[in-house]
């Protein structure tokens, strides 16, 4: 009865909600000034309701578990030198819901300092500053890991005149953003995270010297494009006294000369890569350990003098012994990489990514890999439990 009370009532909110945004973006398509501010204060409140009538059924206790966190909530600057390695994850289900961390941290025995969310750059409501989703994650306790990707394309070319139409847009795209073009979304994100104040790790143009992959990276742009638009983009946001955002350069380590897309010590807090074994499922993929794919590159990483995230870590479970995987490079592993200071699950169903076919990166429903995982993190010890 009670959770049927806590349904009607946030659906209730919801819908004023709903009505409220209906009406203000009938009133000006156009609005990005006190309208936005509005709409985004109208989402938090709802929000806050939320996730209040939800710390009832154990976002409380949840949080009270990493209540160790607090000397990085209320100095954000203490993440460039954390003194523990901080879990996380990044689970399918967002920005839905949060339940499949939930079930993730059930079956590990654990609770995750950190949950990552992604988000593109674009004009749609779900491309702005996701305050109803970082409050969500605070609200359960843990530090919010956004991976921001600059998706040009997803601009309406009517609302926005002064930048290149959509069909030439990605083409030394990174150089507009260096210019300034578009500084109207970066300020926007800017001043909500001020306004949010709590402690964000912002990853950024991930993989951007991947030529394969995404619109920002060398197909398209230069390196010295894509530095000068990151330099752009965290001098935005200081601009904006958004100091709680702490950026994380994360390049694609496997090819060669990832690190001249550095932007430089002034503008980078962490340096992150990402740890996904495919096994022989393509052409390009075969069985790689752990240590074959991360072990190699972790001398050069380490040069930079950061704390190193693994931002997506994870393996299928086709052509070798998973569970083998994990322990093998979980085990010791703040030992053998001591300048790694993060980990973050990538706990997806259904990912089709970079392959043809659908993969499944998710091991909750095997219970002798999750009590290898388990052991593993166990016997860190720490405060990743």
């Amino acid at each position: 009865m009670r959770r049927r009370h806590r349904i009607a009532v946030v659906a209730t909110a919801l819908a004023g909600f709903a009505g409220g945004v209906w009406l203000l973006t009938s009133l000006n398509a156009r609005s990005e000034g006190p309208i936005a501010s509005l709409l985004e204060r109208m989402g938090s409140a709802v929000s806050s309701l939320e996730h209040r009538l939800r710390g009832s059924a154990g976002g409380s206790e949840r949080s009270r578990r990493l209540d160790w966190l607090e000397r990085y909530r209320k100095d954000p600057a203490l993440l460039r030198r954390p003194g523990e390695l901080l879990l996380g994850a990044y689970d399918g289900g967002i920005p839905a819901n949060l339940e499949g961390i939930e079930r993730l941290e059930q079956a590990l025995g654990i609770t995750m300092p950190l949950i990552q969310v992604y988000t593109a750059w674009g004009d749609k409501p779900e491309q702005q500053f996701p305050l109803i989703l970082v409050n969500a994650i605070t609200d359960l306790g843990s530090i919010p890991v956004i991976t921001w990707e600059p998706w040009l394309s997803d601009f309406e070319s009517g609302r926005h005149p002064h930048i290149a139409l959509r069909d030439v847009r990605e083409s030394h795209g990174m150089a507009s953003v260096a210019r300034g073009d578009y500084d109207f979304y970066i300020d926007a994100w800017a001043r909500a995270a001020a306004r949010f104040g709590g402690p964000l790790l912002v990853r950024f143009g991930h993989e951007m010297n991947d030529a394969y992959r995404y619109p920002w990276g060398p197909q398209n742009n230069t390196k010295e494009e894509y530095i000068a638009a990151w330099r752009r983009v965290v001098d935005r946001f200081r601009t904006a006294e958004a100091d709680n955002v702490l950026w994380v350069w994360s390049p694609h380590v496997a090819y060669e000369y990832w690190e001249q897309y550095y932007p430089g010590d002034a503008y980078v807090d962490w340096v992150a890569t990402g740890v996904l074994n495919f096994g022989p499922i393509a052409q390009w993929s075969k069985w790689w350990t752990f240590d074959e794919i991360f072990g190699s590159k972790y001398p050069q990483m380490a040069k930079f003098g950061k704390p190193i995230m693994i931002a997506e870590f994870g393996s299928l479970a086709v052509g070798g012994d998973r569970t083998e995987w994990y322990t093998l490079a979980l085990g010791n592993l703040g030992t053998r990489y001591p300048a790694v200071a993060s980990l973050l699950f990538f706990n997806v169903t259904g990912d089709q990514t970079v392959t043809y076919q659908k993969v499944d990166w998710t091991f909750v429903a095997d219970s002798g890999l999750t009590s290898a995982v388990a052991k593993a993190v166990q016997e860190w010890g720490g405060k990743s439990p």
